[in-house]
């Protein structure tokens, strides 16, 4: 008090004293630390909710922050994870951040990209982009008693803790997102032919008739019309569509079978299926694999060929203008929706190129001190 007098004394005019998040030493909880990972960027100078901007912490989408306090419900006192400086920032909470983005987004249908009514479009597009209605698979994966399933769409935090495989530990999951023939087969075939024994893929199922040069296990899994439907109802595969009225699907079990190889499980699915797999027992890792700008796509590609699937026979045709613009568009539209589910994003402009620095993030994940989520949110 003695100090605030004094400085009224000297002064003149109006006074303003701001409070900030005091100093202190972190004391040992019984929950222990908890850290978040953010999901979007933010500026406290840009926030008019803010009770005091120069008491808020900045961030951008991806740092890990150290939560310091959660007493107040709408702002959390927190610091960037290392930070040598003890002294907290004030930062959105989780609740009052979804609020207000819900409250702000405006209401956008976006429409699913229209398929070519060729034979060239093939079962991978098919069956990528037949995908049955999502609220079948509200109590897939571990997740049926999340509470946050339906705010998961608003990027706001998900909670991490710090995680470094151990020997016996099963490898994470790597998963592969990415517009269609934007060369993801071609990469995941790159990966398993550069080692075998330490890469994996699943296996498929499927009802239609097995031919005679296949065998059950090795293309596809073959199972009837009336046990793949039971399996759906029983929320047993990640994503499933129909073809040529044969149902394809990639089973949940399938992934674990590739994980108890001790094998690096590589899985190509459609971006709304990623927080389905986004628990303790996957620790999945996803790589957005974006084309590069459509000049670029007609300048490498206008020579290449789309090879579609086995089911077609594997004819190969050329890309069209149709198919890059196609690509960039279903491209933007991934990350503007998915964007913040993205661990890396690697841009598929040159195939060695784009191959090498996926081995290397692996490698460097493999051994790299890594952040995982916590079990409080496993749905996130």
């Amino acid at each position: 008090m003695g100090t605030k007098s004094h400085l009224k004394s000297q002064s003149k005019g109006a006074i303003t004293f701001k409070i900030i998040p005091s100093t202190k030493e972190e004391t040992p909880s019984k929950e222990g630390k908890i850290f978040i990972k953010a999901l979007f960027d933010y500026d406290p100078k840009e926030d008019k909710a803010i009770p005091c901007k120069e008491a808020g912490l900045s961030f951008r989408k991806g740092d890990i922050l150290q939560i310091m306090s959660q007493d107040d419900v709408t702002w959390w006192q927190a610091k960037h994870e290392g930070d040598a400086n003890p002294r907290a920032g004030l930062i959105p909470s989780k609740h009052f951040q979804e609020r207000r983005l819900a409250l702000r987004r405006p209401e956008i249908v976006v429409q699913p990209l229209k398929l070519s009514n060729t034979k060239s479009s093939g079962f991978r597009r098919s069956f990528r982009l037949s995908r049955k209605d999502k609220k079948i698979n509200k109590s897939m994966y571990e997740c049926k008693k999340s509470e946050q399933y339906d705010t998961a769409d608003v990027p706001t935090y998900e909670e991490v803790t710090p995680y470094r495989r151990q020997i016996h530990d099963k490898y994470r999951l790597i998963v592969l997102v990415g517009p269609v023939r934007v060369g993801l087969n071609e990469l995941k075939r790159k990966l398993l032919m550069s080692d075998t024994q330490h890469y994996g893929v699943i296996v498929p199922h499927t009802t239609r008739a097995r031919r005679s040069q296949e065998s059950d296990g090795v293309e596809y899994i073959f199972i009837s019309k009336h046990l793949f439907e039971t399996d759906v109802q029983n929320n047993k595969f990640i994503e499933y569509g129909e073809y040529k009225n044969n149902y394809y699907g990639t089973s949940i079990d399938s992934v674990r079978s590739v994980l108890a190889k001790n094998k690096v499980c590589l899985l190509d699915v459609q971006p709304h299926t990623v927080k389905h797999l986004r628990t303790l027992e996957f620790k999945p890792y996803v790589i957005f694999i974006k084309p590069p700008s459509i000049e670029h796509l007609r300048e490498t590609r206008k020579n290449a060929k789309i090879i579609s699937s086995r089911d077609d026979q594997g004819t190969a045709k050329p890309f069209t203008e149709e198919d890059f613009q196609e690509m960039i568009k279903s491209a933007q539209i991934m990350e503007s929706q998915y964007g913040h589910l993205f661990d890396k994003i690697i841009i598929n402009d040159d195939l060695t190129v784009a191959f090498n620095e996926l081995k290397t993030t692996f490698d460097k994940l493999e051994t790299d001190k890594k952040k995982k989520k916590g079990n409080r949110n496993p749905a996130l």
